[in-house]
This record gives structure tokens, sequence and C-alpha cells, in this order.
């Protein structure tokens, strides 16, 4: 069983063998992950579908750089299938590209809003939220910071303005008490 034991070290300890984690986030279980996620742009869920947190997934993301590259190809699939039933919900056409439903996670494709939006069973909320992860994912990809709803960032220009004005009226104040 040397598939079941690792070498390994922690905190200054003497080096010794271990049992692998049973849980631990596998090929199988990432490419699960990954499947899901093309399938349906939602990372908790994939995680769900690997049996995996989804810390261990964001974990596993910054660790490996390949894991990195997949999943990015993955959300590119999953963001052009959601973009697609988009455009087969609003001009009631049937999109082409399909990704087999047979290597996602079932669960996961029936309860995702691109299933509700082939289905037209999609709620306003998920409408919603399909357009703002479209958004998010066409500013990432022009390399466009993403602005939260009602949030409007400040440009250089104005931010020295402000300041400006606040220590133009403080220098006012300082001298009208004598400082």
């Amino acid at each position: 069983m040397a598939d079941a034991t690792k070498i390994a070290g922690s905190r200054n300890r003497a080096v010794q063998i271990r049992n692998r984690r049973r849980d631990g986030f596998t090929a199988q279980a990432r490419q699960t992950f990954l499947d899901t996620l093309a399938a349906t742009c939602n990372v908790t869920a994939s995680a769900k579908a690997a049996g995996v947190t989804v810390a261990t997934c964001y974990w596993q993301r910054k660790r490996i750089p390949e894991f990195a590259l997949a999943w990015q190809e993955a959300l590119s699939i999953g963001y052009e299938r959601l973009e697609a039933a988009l455009l087969e919900y609003v001009i009631a056409r049937v999109a082409t590209d399909r990704i087999d439903p047979t290597a996602a996670d079932p669960t996961a494709i029936k309860d995702s809003v691109v299933t509700a939006l082939e289905n037209r069973t999609v709620s306003i909320a998920e409408l919603q939220f399909a357009l703002m992860l479209l958004n998010r994912h066409e500013a990432g990809a022009q390399g466009r910071a993403v602005s939260r709803k009602g949030t409007k960032r400040a440009s250089a220009a104005e931010t020295d303005a402000a300041l400006t004005r606040k220590l133009d009226a403080l220098a006012r104040q300082m001298a009208s008490h004598g400082r």
C-alpha cells in the first residue's frame, strides 16, 4: 500500500510515515470539479460535486498552475455555455454546442441557471445572476476591474481634487483659529 502512505514532517517534528488523506483532491475529483464547473459556472456546486471544500479548490488553483489553467478553461467553456443559453433564451433559438451532461454532476446541472434558461424556467433573479456572471467574465477577459453594483470608482483627478478641497478647508480652519 505505498499509495496509501507518504513520508512527511510537520512543525519541526521528525519525518514520519503518514497515511494519505482519504478525502484528498484526487485527479478524479479534480476532473469532476472541472467538468461541473464547465457545465455550471458555479465553484461551490462544483466543489460539492467533487466532494471537497471550496477553499480546497482555490488553494489547489493557487498552488498548481496546470489546475489554474484548466480551471480558467472550464470557466471559459461555462461562460460560453451561459452566453449561448442566454442568447437562445432571448432569440428563441436552439444552441448546438453542448457539454456532455454525463461528464458532470447531474444535480449541479439540473440546478444551474443554464438549465433554467434552456428549460425556459428561469426567474428574473436568475437572469440577473447570469448577466452579472457574463459581465464579470467580460470585464476580466478585457483586463478591466469589476465594479460592484451601485459603486463608482473615482479617477485619480477626482481623488486629487477632493483631497485638495479638504486640505484647503483644513488650512482655512487652522488660519481662522490662529494656528
